[in-house]
């Protein structure tokens, strides 16, 4: 069952790339963003991550923890993140630990909807700004989804992706920051 709005965020322990180990319960008293991303190689994954980093420095400012979970090996993390200075910490979960913890859907039929949902030009915007190729890795069926936090580690938003490139518009984020009213519109497939 999906997790939902005003719901205790589950708490949990992982390692980032770094190998600083962290949990939900550690950034008590700030805001988070916990965004769930298919495979590095995904050109959808690449576009929206890369758009997230547009942000940093304002994340930063605004004090925004932003921590991304990958279906990828750390080692691809690591190549992926090589020679960049990335405010997210980004955190490898091949065996899906993270995504059954927080109930990310895998589901074939919302991946052909993508097709509807303009991923072709989605996909060749995400391809061209790879820095350089990766093999895919994890399911083919992985969808995302977005969690903003707030800090008492309470679920303000919780956005699953209806199709691949679906994620939490960042101007909701911008308004979770700002204590904004977030009126998200959902597609639900």
């Amino acid at each position: 069952m999906a997790l939902i709005e005003n719901q205790l965020a589950p708490d949990f322990q992982a390692a980032d790339i770094l190998g600083n180990t962290l949990h939900i319960s550690d950034y008590k008293g700030k805001k988070i963003l916990l965004t769930y991303y298919r495979h590095v190689a995904c050109p959808f994954t690449n576009l929206h991550f890369l758009e997230l980093q547009e942000l940093d420095s304002y994340f930063k400012k605004m004090g925004l923890v932003v921590l991304a979970v990958y279906e990828s090996s750390s080692e691809t993390l690591q190549r992926y993140s090589r020679n960049e200075s990335f405010y997210a910490r980004m955190i490898a979960d091949p065996d899906y630990g993270l995504y059954y913890l927080y109930e990310i859907e895998q589901n074939a039929l919302k991946i052909l909807y993508s097709m509807y949902k303009g991923a072709h030009a989605k996909r060749l915007e995400g391809n061209r700004k790879f820095k350089e190729n990766y093999c895919p890795e994890g399911r083919k069926d992985t969808l995302g989804a977005d969690f903003l936090i707030d800090e008492d580690g309470y679920i303000k938003y919780a956005y699953y992706n209806q199709y691949l490139g679906d994620h939490l518009p960042v101007k909701d984020i911008v308004r979770f920051l700002k204590n904004d009213k977030i009126e998200i519109s959902r597609v639900l497939c």
